[in-house]
């Protein structure tokens, strides 16, 4: 299984799916950092919680940051490097939305 976030433009109908990670990668790694950074918007990524208001988008952001720089810091160079790129994604994805009043995740 993955874990995605779906970005719905509204105006359209359109839907796009956008990776964040396989399951297991993201119980082996991405919540570990969560849990040792204390984040708490990010695991709601892995429950399928993921309609977002557009004012904790900023701070989902943020989180991405944390948890890339963990990745960074933590992880080997090959590991980090997979796991910044699918963090670096998943920020571009919550960037769009944040610019675009049109898009939504959820």
């Amino acid at each position: 299984m993955a874990i995605e976030l779906l970005i719905t433009n509204r105006d359209t109908g359109t839907l796009e799916l956008a990776p964040v990670a396989t399951s297991d990668v993201f119980r082996r790694y991405w919540r570990k950092g969560c849990a040792e950074l204390k984040l708490h918007l990010i695991p709601r990524f892995e429950d399928g919680i993921q309609d977002f208001t557009r004012s904790e988008v900023p701070m989902v952001i943020k989180e991405l940051q944390l948890l890339g720089k963990w990745f960074e810091q933590t992880q080997s160079p090959k590991e980090a490097s997979a796991l910044i790129g699918r963090v670096n994604s998943t920020t571009r994805a919550f960037e769009r939305v944040l610019k675009d009043p049109r898009l939504s995740i959820g």
